[in-house]
């Protein structure tokens, strides 16, 4: 009787009620149609949503990124990481560098690897200058993606948060971290009941605490559109001059700390705001899809909702502001601010430097993304509402810019095909596909479901009689009992 006690049970009425659900949330999660490989578009190579699979990719290596069909279709019972859009990106389903077949890839033929394909840490399960490997159930802290790498980063790394968070970095922040370890990325296992799903913040519910954060991130979500890291900004001239003038700031080292009075009750660690906000002409203008940030799949304590973590939009669709230069238009681009270029010009010695001592110890720079002359986060940039229409458009700027165009326009990103049956229920579909069967299987199908629900409910009348709760175990009997056509071997 005491193992009765210790037995969780659910009532029939409960489990079609959790499977009802489930399904409106699934047509809700992935409405979307996954029968086309997307190397097979147009151009090949898109901005589109991407995912990684861990099971795919030998130890020690950087991992291959697979469109979305691909994750749901050829890759469905493989460990995965979603990594969210990447520019310029072909499916590597179908090419040599997977081991599985693609099964949607039209003629079936295994392709030669993508040579434009760019692959960052994001690959091997890293994410952010802490490098730390990123678990989508257990991360708390909201990262944010920056516009020009596509990689994400905590909002502490980004010396955003008054408050540290804990974190142990891959390597310390020396000449060491010029050559990243490759670590072994945690996967997302598998959930085994419905129960046991996290909450997600549902896109209304993401920013609904904005006003709170002002009081503990020096630069608000209200208070920005998007974001460059300090590593892309060193690569980018025609960028780096804007840095500390209105519109576009960043954060810098205070240098009077001991000092300056705080304007709230918060512990910046010696960091403050450069340059002025400003509000856009298109601030006003509603949020389109796609984002420059994303919360994690394990929402704060007391956060309740019920969307997976998705981009949510906060860039300007009407920024696409004509590109076409006038001979006679004046440079309106701003005096460059004296303490960032400093800023840069010192980070860009240390980078000299860091990279010099890594040479004269043998090593080889990997990437200089994921340089240690970042890991304190000096030198990223946060860009107000409208910043693309901001842009200087005379010659000389408009040429330097022209190198990035997703600066001057907005990038499309690929969106799968809607799926028609994504809201039908899976009674709908079984009796389409029903009808769709000659008339003599159509037939047979039907006697054969009748004859098992028969069979399943003289199977289940005992349990009912006697008060007994039904198992997995009890379950698993009977239709292993019906798959070798031996019903009978099957009691209570």
């Amino acid at each position: 009787m005491s193992e009765d006690l210790d037995i969780k049970t659910i009532s029939l009425d409960s489990l079609l009620s959790t499977q009802s659900k489930l399904l409106k949330q699934a047509a809700r999660a992935i409405p979307h149609s996954f029968s086309k490989c997307t190397y097979d578009e147009p151009g090949g190579y898109i901005r589109q949503a991407l995912y990684w699979c861990k099971t795919c990719t030998k130890p020690g290596e950087l991992g291959k990124g697979i469109c979305s069909a691909c994750s749901v279709s050829c890759h469905a019972d493989h460990e995965q990481l979603e990594l969210f859009p990447k520019r310029a990106f072909r499916c590597d389903c179908p090419t040599s560098t997977v081991p599985v077949r693609c099964a949607l890839h039209v003629g079936g033929t295994t392709e030669p690897p993508n040579a434009e394909n760019q692959y960052n840490q994001n690959f091997r399960g890293d994410f952010c200058r802490c490098g730390r490997d990123y678990d989508p159930l257990t991360e708390t802290e909201t990262m944010i993606q920056c516009v020009t790498c596509e990689d994400w980063f905590h909002e502490s790394c980004l010396n955003l948060r008054g408050t540290a968070v804990s974190r142990t970095p891959k390597s310390s922040p020396t000449k060491a971290t010029a050559v990243r370890m490759r670590s072994s990325p945690l996967p997302i296992p598998p959930s085994s009941e419905p129960s046991s799903e996290p909450d997600y913040a549902t896109e209304d519910e993401d920013y609904e605490d904005e006003d709170d954060a002002d009081e503990t991130l020096l630069i608000p979500p209200s208070g920005y559109d998007t974001f460059i890291c300090g590593a892309c900004v060193l690569k980018m001239p025609a960028v780096r001059r804007w840095a500390g003038t209105p519109g576009c700031r960043m954060i810098i080292r205070s240098e009077a700390r001991e000092t300056a009075q705080p304007s709230k009750a918060v512990d910046f660690r010696g960091w403050e705001v450069l340059g002025e906000h400003i509000e856009g002409s298109s601030a006003d203008t509603p949020a389109a899809e796609g984002s420059t940030r994303k919360r994690s799949a394990s929402p704060a304590p007391g956060e309740s909702s019920s969307e997976p973590p998705a981009k949510k939009s906060r860039l300007d669709e009407s920024a696409s502001t004509s590109s076409v230069p006038s001979k006679t238009t004046p440079c309106k681009a701003p005096v460059p601010n004296g303490i960032a270029q400093q800023v840069f010009e010192r980070l860009e010695r240390r980078k000299r430097r860091q990279k010099e001592e890594a040479s004269d110890a043998g090593l080889l720079i990997v990437d200089d993304a994921e340089g240690s002359f970042e890991v304190e986060g000096e030198g990223d940039l946060f860009l107000s509402d409208g910043w693309r229409e901001r842009w200087c458009r005379c010659d000389d700027c408009l040429a330097r810019l022209r190198v990035w165009p997703y600066l001057l326009e907005e990038e499309e990103t690929y969106s799968p095909p809607e799926d028609p049956d994504s809201k039908k229920s899976l009674e709908e579909l079984g009796l389409r596909a029903l009808e769709s069967l000659p008339r003599d299987k159509a037939l047979d199908s039907i006697r054969a479901f009748n004859e098992m629900r028969d069979d399943l409910l003289a199977y289940l009348r005992p349990f009912a009689q006697e008060g007994k709760v039904v198992s997995e175990e009890d379950v698993t009997a009977f239709f292993e009992a019906l798959k070798e056509g031996k019903k009978g071997d099957a009691t209570v």
